[in-house]
């Protein structure tokens, strides 16, 4: 790439850096940011589980659990339409007139909006992590890996974003099929491979997943969740097995006859209604819908949900993550290049 190639690239980044601060959707964003930051802080303190906040693993779940959707959202403001715009706005007949490559107009808002989301991020990163630092003492410095790996899930994103706005002729459009995409689509495909036992580390939601992963703290945390939930769902089988089991249909036909009984009229009124409430938890294990519900837990312990929280291969995710944002940002350069109105 020439100089003069370089000098175009900065100043397109430039001027759409200042676009970009100027308009409305960057406001929209910050307020996003912001609102997500206050309500967690807020309900934190409302319904008392600050005082839960004690470790860093549940710190990283509060705060940082739902960045992907964040930063989705983020994505899907700013780089869904900085393409679009330009032919929705008819500055690209000006635009393209000035002696600029296509290319470095590309770059330069690439570049732009990639550096715009990642100043949202870090800003949310520092305001989560003074309340870290405040409530904990001290945090992780996988933190910094966190935010390394957000930033390449914004790249990965606005890969995605900048195929939509380079195919359609609408910011708005743009703007919601982004965010169907990013925020809906997506996690549903990644879900399915998941739920069908293969391994989705090529999903794009799976690598981004890692920029929580990537904090052990977080992963024994989610572990000993994980084995709690367990547990219970352990106890409350074999509960309901015994309750199903054919070795108490003795009990369950003495009670029926003694509850028809002369003796049992002579009970007083509590140990009667003890009785009546006994055998309709018996007659209860009798019903077929009993076995269904066994055979439902068993499931659920033995599902992949339940299977322990690895820490994830970050390097691995890294790459996936600039491969899928490569990917869509040629894509939509073909596209951009060749576009006419």
């Amino acid at each position: 790439m020439m100089v003069s190639d370089l000098k175009q690239i900065m100043v397109v980044t430039k001027n759409e850096l200042i676009k970009c601060v100027r308009g409305k959707k960057f406001l929209i964003s910050l307020g996003i940011v912001g609102v997500v930051f206050i309500l967690i802080t807020l309900l934190q303190l409302v319904t008392g589980a600050w005082d839960s906040l004690n470790g860093v693993g549940i710190f990283i779940d509060t705060y940082f659990g739902n960045a992907t959707l964040v930063i989705a959202l983020v994505v899907a403001l700013l780089s869904s339409t900085a393409i679009v715009s330009e032919f929705e706005e008819r500055t690209a007949l000006v635009l393209f007139t000035r002696p600029i490559k296509r290319t470095s107009i590309f770059v330069g808002k690439v570049l732009a909006c990639v550096i715009i989301e990642a100043a949202i991020i870090l800003g949310y990163y520092v305001l989560a992590c003074l309340v870290g630092i405040i409530k904990l003492g001290a945090l992780s410095p996988d933190i910094i890996l966190s935010f390394l790996i957000a930033v390449l899930y914004a790249f990965a994103a606005s890969g995605i974003a900048f195929i939509i706005s380079s195919f359609f002729k609408k910011g708005s459009v743009c703007t919601i099929i982004a965010l169907l995409v990013l925020v809906v689509i997506l996690p549903i495909a990644s879900a399915m491979v998941s739920s069908s036992g293969a391994d989705s580390w090529y999903m794009m939601d799976e690598a981004g997943s890692s920029l929580y992963k990537c904090v052990p703290e977080y992963v024994e945390y989610r572990n000993s969740v994980t084995n709690e939930v367990a547990e219970v769902i352990r106890n409350a089988t074999e509960i309901l097995k015994a309750f199903s089991s054919d070795d108490l249909q003795p009990a369950i036909t003495w009670i029926d006859g003694f509850v028809t009984s002369a003796d049992f009229s002579k009970l007083d009124t509590n140990t009667q209604n003890s009785m009546l409430y006994l055998q309709s938890c018996l007659h209860m294990g009798t019903s077929e819908y009993m076995y269904v519900m066994v055979q439902i837990l068993e499931s659920i312990t033995e599902s992949p949900m339940m299977a322990p929280m690895k820490n994830p291969d970050v390097f691995r995710s890294a790459i996936v993550l600039i491969v899928w944002g490569l990917v869509g940002l040629v894509v939509s350069w073909i596209k951009f290049v060749r576009r006419e109105f």
